[in-house]
């Protein structure tokens, strides 16, 4: 699994810090399921969940681009942890579930 790989490679870089991580989640059931499953990895790799996310040392977007309402979302978000990462080492991830479908015009 890609995540688990990038998360710990992002643990040895900053080995000496308890990092804490928070979720957001936008989209459908399976991004939902997938942000279950990246706790998961998280907590297994030492992170312990920010229940806040200005507290958090990582952010993680789980999105799709299936539901527009998900992508304004994930953008509205970013704007507004900007000014945040501006004032604090803050890591962004963001993790995007493609519909192929979507970018090449087709509806099914």
């Amino acid at each position: 699994m890609l995540e688990k790989e990038y998360f710990e490679k992002v643990k040895e870089k900053i080995k000496h810090k308890n990092l804490t991580y928070h979720i957001m989640t936008f989209g459908c059931q399976l991004n939902e399921n997938d942000s279950e499953k990246m706790a998961g990895i998280l907590e297994e790799l030492g992170y312990t969940q920010a229940e806040d996310w200005k507290k958090a040392d990582i952010i993680v977007f789980n999105t799709c681009c299936v539901r527009e309402n998900a992508e304004e979302r994930l953008f509205g978000k970013i704007g507004e942890i900007k000014n945040v990462k501006a004032q604090k080492d803050l890591i962004i991830a963001i993790r995007w579930l493609y519909d192929a479908r979507r970018a090449d015009g087709r509806k099914n």
